[in-house]
């Protein structure tokens, strides 16, 4: 399967990373307990999603984890992130499901400031994904690790993670045993809820 779900895992934890300007002491880590569920008709959604099926799918995702900010040596924030996350996509004409969980934890490998107001940040994921039919049998399994590069622009704040704009997913690398990484995510979408 062909999966933004990467590059967006990675991005949406890597998101909230802080940069912070130089200090002569390292502030306290900032630790954030969250939960996030998400609801949406993905053809509303995301556009030109999968435009070969020809019925509604239904995204749901409810996810929760642990996010820890420290401060390192050149007074940069770097983040990590430990979470669980169980989707689904359904047919709303079937009722059918393909499904999903995810366990790991990610962290920021460097921290750049680029000096444009926009950061630059490595970031290394490792977990398991496990994919399921509509019966609960698994499909497939993604274990390993995962890298990448995202830009983050700051908006003027770099103390403030919540005004932070995603800008960039810069490429990456998989090692370890990913069985969708061939796979035509919309063909399966067909196959097993269509």
């Amino acid at each position: 399967m062909n999966r933004t779900t990467i590059a967006a895992g990675i991005a949406a934890i890597s998101a909230l990373a802080l940069f912070a300007p130089a200090s002569a002491f390292a502030a306290p880590p900032i630790i954030d307990h969250w939960s996030d569920h998400i609801e949406v008709i993905e053809q509303d959604e995301i556009p030109d999603w999968c435009p070969d099926v020809p019925f509604d799918v239904l995204y749901t995702e409810d996810s929760h984890g642990t996010f820890r900010f420290v401060q390192r040596g050149d007074d940069n924030y770097y983040g990590g992130a430990t979470f669980t996350s169980n989707f689904s996509w359904t047919n709303v004409e079937t009722g059918k499901t393909f499904s999903g969980t995810r366990h790991g934890s990610d962290h920021d490998l460097l921290v750049t400031d680029n000096g444009d107001g926009t950061v630059t940040i490595d970031v290394h994921s490792t977990g398991a994904t496990t994919y399921y039919d509509d019966d609960g049998n698994r499909l497939f399994i993604d274990a390993g690790r995962q890298t990448g590069t995202i830009v983050i622009d700051t908006n003027g704040t770099p103390g403030d993670p919540s005004d932070d704009q995603f800008v960039a997913f810069l490429g990456g690398d998989l090692t370890g045993h990913f069985e969708t990484a061939d796979r035509d995510f919309c063909a399966d979408v067909m196959e097993f809820i269509g």
